[in-house]
């Protein structure tokens, strides 16, 4: 094994360790502070970058510490909307895939937050790459890190949305979404990071009561056990109404309206009796429904339901009182709309 391979990231490594080196090395814990500050906000490549640290301290924390845990390899960009597919490597060769939509003044990263997926939801691509392994909070980190350098502009808009269950890498999830937004890290609002899971419910109330706040989204897709359960062999496990019952408890506990996503399958789950159940369960608590016409995937045997049946989909809600959005397919064309991020990832 090379010796760059066995260094942990810096961001990987708590705090009071990080002081505590600092402190063998003759430093105060101040230049933990400047350290932060020039890969938070400056965009340091490397610690030798860092020209307000003694050059001694840079050459130990370089050979100790690596300090980006991902390298950009390629990117793709959509010719329809301008949405781009990042493709990093990380330090074991696993490929980490990230898509950047910008929409006028709205710019949003879709992070990933696992190699692969093991939660095998059947109109999904992601189920279609085996789980290999979890990211670490400076993986996730670095995802948008290494985006802001390329792109010279900052997203106003996190989304725990790539590949993976988020919900299945808590303790990751929670201490990158904490960076995101101490001011020492990224100072971001968790009003501005969404986090999508396919409904782990024990997690679910663990982020609540940790006291998140972050928007909510769950994958709902379904309003029959067993169809979910059909649609989504994992997280299906959980049955509709208590998914509900734990969206409702995150809602009052953070004060955050819940997201309810609803991918539409022709002639699966895009009937009125789907709509009407669906009405009925979400009631007493905040919250809006995204419906996500399915975007096809080569291999799997759902069509997309024609125009028409969409918008009677979203009729049937709307009358009813739900607060219904239509969500647009971006970076169709790239293999980066909803529920494509899939076997293109394996490979660089």
């Amino acid at each position: 094994m090379a010796a760059h391979d066995s260094q942990k990231t810096f961001l990987d490594t708590p705090a009071e360790t990080l002081f505590e080196f600092l402190k063998t090395q003759g430093q105060g814990a101040f230049r933990a502070q400047q350290i932060y500050d020039w890969f938070f906000n400056r965009d340091a490549a490397t610690f030798e970058e860092m020209s307000d640290l003694p050059a001694g301290l840079r050459t130990v924390l370089e050979e100790r510490f690596r300090l980006h845990p991902l390298r950009q390899r390629r990117k793709e960009e959509s010719h329809i909307d301008g949405t781009i597919r990042y493709f990093f490597e990380a330090h074991d060769h696993d490929t980490v895939s990230t898509v950047f939509l910008p929409d006028q003044d709205r710019l949003s990263l879709c992070l990933s937050t696992q190699v692969g997926c093991a939660y095998k939801c059947q109109f999904c691509a992601s189920g279609l790459v085996p789980f290999k392994r979890q990211l670490s909070a400076a993986e996730i980190l670095d995802q948008i890190l290494l985006i802001r350098k390329d792109q010279k502009r900052s997203p106003t808009n996190l989304l725990f949305m790539g590949m993976g269950e988020p919900l299945a890498n808590y303790t990751q999830v929670v201490q990158s979404i904490r960076w995101m937004t101490s001011s020492t890290g990224l100072g971001m609002s968790p009003s501005r990071i969404t986090l999508s899971t396919s409904g782990l419910i024990p997690q679910i109330i663990r982020l609540a009561d940790d006291h998140m706040k972050v928007k909510l989204a769950i994958s709902l897709h379904a309003v029959r056990d067993e169809l979910r359960l059909k649609m989504m062999p994992v997280s299906g496990k959980f049955g509709v109404r208590q998914l509900i019952k734990a969206a409702k408890y995150y809602a009052l506990k953070t004060k955050a309206p819940v997201t309810f996503e609803y991918i539409l399958l022709h002639e699966v789950n895009d009937f009125e009796i789907d709509a009407n159940r669906l009405a009925y369960l979400i009631k007493g608590f905040p919250h809006k429904v995204n419906l996500i016409p399915y975007n096809s995937i080569p291999g799997i045997p759902y069509e997309r339901p024609p125009l028409q049946s969409i918008l009677r989909f979203q009729e049937w809600l709307r009358v009813r009182g739900v607060p219904v959005f239509i969500r647009k397919p971006k970076g169709l064309d790239i293999g980066s709309a909803c529920g494509q991020l899939g076997a293109a990832t394996a490979k660089i």
